[in-house]
């Protein structure tokens, strides 16, 4: 079944992705950044799947999260999207990620 992707809302502090099927039924991924208290304080990544209304299993980190659980999260729930939507998807999830990952040394 080929799915519909497209992108909600892309900021420096959240992004919201989402796949619809032929039946109008959507899924959507969710990342979230939360703010430091002080600046000697990592910001945190927050994530998760809703998948209610197409009655597969959520997908959530409630703690903060590794942003290659993030990364890897996202590859599989967007497996079969079009090349065109992954392009656009990694250029919001930098924008989203990239206060976070100006603090870390992360190899991707």
């Amino acid at each position: 079944m080929a799915h519909k992707y497209g992108i909600y809302q892309s900021t420096s502090k959240s992004c919201v992705f989402y796949k619809q099927d032929e039946d109008g039924n959507q899924s959507t991924f969710n990342i979230f950044i939360a703010p430091s208290k002080d600046e000697t304080e990592k910001k945190k990544v927050f994530a998760f799947i809703d998948n209610e209304q197409m009655k597969k299993d959520n997908w959530a980190v409630t703690k903060e999260s590794g942003i290659k659980d993030v990364i890897e999260a996202f590859g599989g729930w967007a497996a079969d999207a079009p090349i065109v939507f992954g392009l656009e998807a990694q250029k919001s999830m930098s924008q989203c990620l990239s206060s976070v990952l100006l603090n870390e040394n992360i190899e991707l």
